[in-house]
């Protein structure tokens, strides 16, 4: 197997913490990860010499994160006690084997508050639940979690 190679059936891991380079606790597994760093909406503009418009980047908006998730009961209940008004790091690492560098995957981060609400179950599925994370800074990419020093 090549390292470095994307495969699509295998599972990010979700991580928080109450600081960046503190100790992280892996509250699931992800299976799909919906839009959590979009480019900015483009501002147009104009000048009275050309006969065109263009587009320059604008703001981001710090978007709600809905992302289905997989997970144990101890999970679950890691999850459902965290402060609802506190923001915390949240960390997407990417499966090990995408790494080009063992134990270095791609890892994202950003503080968000959390909500949690539960999935449809049916027959034979894993159980699944929806964590919604409120983004309060940027997306930021580490090789690997973040450590300290």
């Amino acid at each position: 197997m090549e390292r470095g190679t994307p495969y699509s059936t295998m599972l990010s891991k979700l991580y928080y913490s109450t600081e960046l380079t503190g100790e992280k606790t892996q509250v699931a597994w992800v299976q799909e990860i919906p839009e959590f760093d979009p480019a900015p909406e483009g501002i147009e503009f104009s000048a009275l010499d050309t006969d065109y418009t263009g587009q320059v980047p604008g703001r981001r908006s710090a978007d709600a994160i809905a992302i289905p998730i997989l997970f144990t009961e101890a999970q679950h209940d890691t999850l459902k006690a965290l402060d609802k008004t506190k923001d915390y790091y949240w960390f997407i690492l990417l499966p090990e084997e995408t790494a080009t560098t063992p134990q270095k995957p791609i890892c994202f981060n950003f503080q968000a508050k959390v909500r949690l609400g539960m999935a449809a179950l049916s027959v034979d599925e894993m159980l699944q639940e929806t964590i919604t994370l409120y983004k309060s800074t940027e997306v930021n990419e580490t090789k690997g979690l973040p450590e300290a020093g």
